[in-house]
């Protein structure tokens, strides 16, 4: 790695990261193959509860050094928005309504090499199949950066891309999200849609493509405010696009209309293998990227992913239920599709609604558990005694039939189309009311030196 550049790029947080938390930084020199390898080593460590960053310097068939693990830890993900682990979410929060304008420059890092036409070749970058059940390599960290056709507006969202050849890969779309409706929009006028897919970027700025708002909120300013500062972007050398000018790859394609081809299958987040699919066709017309450019890997299905994912989820949730509760107290995705919501009810019907704010704000949302705040929702030994003693299955149980889901939920028999079910976990009629909670009185609690005793 050549220098930290602006504090605004990949290499720049692993620099600070090495000088200051050197433990969290692994360096593997060992050969490593493409297939099934990286993922090993991710999975060997989450084993033995551990999640460094992990930089692979040979990777076989490939001049590209791959780093993975960089979000696999909370620690890591609070550093990059210069906050602690708790306050992840607030700060999150905090940042959106800034909205900070990218700052357009002439060039930058990523436009070092510029590949066009028959240069352009996908197989050059490290082919990474990550599971068994894969149907060949994936590009699992691009970021997706799309203009709304009927707007202007940016749109930027992480799209796992299946390597098909030289110049051509299969984009997944979520069906209602924003990319599969600014692709609608542009496919109705028989006209493709231009992407650029990014590789490599400050934590700060994936956690930015990774916000799940408004079709009307840009991730770009977004982006900006996330990091601290006005993103520097580029305009793509074929693309009437902007991309982050620190990026370490950027490929530039559009998405053909009308054209589908199969995809898959790919072990996703959910822990399981999904089947082929028709997905769009993504044509690459030119890549560019840094000359000593390192490529971002996610282990999908694993912390590196599930924890990207989840701290802007948690935001958005926690927004859209303070919007009907204002009490809110904390909000935490512990598993795919699942959320659990702590508030402070103050009126009777208040766990209920929280339930509705929750599954309207975000899509893949399949199960919803309101608590009370004296519940820590990060314990999910106090949420499963919550759920065993405050809960009657008649009276605080909802469901929800015919909504829309995931695509990538296994457990529906038509693709995407679920239930969704919400369990209001909090006592009746109020905490105050409920049956106290049996204490050991907490002054001797304080009082009580184990050392004495043991």
């Amino acid at each position: 790695m050549e220098g930290k550049g602006l504090q605004m790029d990949l290499r720049a947080f692993m620099d600070e990261l090495q000088a200051e938390t050197p433990a969290d930084f692994v360096r593997i020199r060992k050969p490593v193959h493409p297939r099934f390898e990286l993922t090993a080593v991710v999975a060997k460590l989450e084993q033995q509860r551990r999640r460094p960053l992990l930089y692979f310097e040979r990777v076989e068939g490939t001049s590209f050094p791959v780093v993975c693990n960089l979000t696999a830890s909370r620690t890591r993900l609070a550093r990059a928005m210069r906050t602690t682990p708790a306050g992840l979410v607030q700060r999150y929060l905090q940042v959106l309504h800034e909205g900070v304008e990218p700052h357009r420059v002439d060039t930058g890092p990523v436009k070092q090499v510029i590949l066009r036409d028959e240069q352009v070749n996908l197989l050059d970058l490290p082919q990474i199949v990550h599971h068994q059940e894969d149907a060949g390599p994936y590009v699992t960290a691009g970021i997706a950066i799309a203009r709304d056709p009927d707007t202007g507006l940016n749109n930027a969202s992480f799209n796992r891309m299946m390597i098909k050849g030289r110049n051509k890969g299969s984009l997944h779309l979520t069906t209602g999200k924003h990319l599969w409706e600014f692709y609608r929009r542009a496919e109705s006028r028989n006209q493709p849609l231009e992407v650029a897919l990014v590789i490599g970027v400050h934590p700060a700025v994936e956690l930015g493509a990774v916000h799940t708002g408004s079709i009307q909120e840009d991730e770009l300013k977004i982006m900006g405010s996330l990091l601290g500062k006005p993103l520097e972007v580029v305009r793509c050398e074929t693309l009437d696009l902007w991309v982050p000018a620190h990026a370490e790859i950027v490929l530039e394609g559009v998405l053909l209309p009308h054209v589908r081809e199969e995809e898959g299958p790919f072990g996703e987040f959910t822990g399981y293998a999904l089947g082929t699919r028709p997905r769009e066709i993504f044509q690459v017309q030119a890549i560019i990227h840094r000359r000593d450019a390192v490529f971002r890997d996610i282990a999908v299905g694993h912390a590196d992913h599930l924890l990207l994912s989840s701290i802007p989820m948690e935001a958005n949730l926690f927004r859209a239920v303070q919007a009907m509760i204002p009490s809110v107290t904390a909000v935490r995705i512990p598993a795919p599709f699942t959320a659990y919501i702590s508030i402070q009810k103050r009126a009777v019907g208040q766990g209920v609604n929280a339930i509705l704010a929750a599954l309207g704000a975000e899509l893949y949302l399949k199960w919803v558990v309101v608590v009370d705040h004296d519940i820590d929702v990060f314990d999910d030994r106090q949420v499963r005694w919550a759920l065993a003693t405050r809960v009657q299955p008649d009276r605080d149980v909802v469901i929800l039939p015919n909504a829309r889901g995931s695509d990538l939920d296994p457990s529906t028999l038509e693709d995407g189309v679920t239930s969704k079910i919400g369990i209001d976990a909090t006592a009746h009629p109020s905490l105050e009311q409920f049956t106290p909670r049996h204490r050991v009185p907490p002054d001797l609690l304080d009082k009580i030196k184990l050392e004495d005793y043991l």
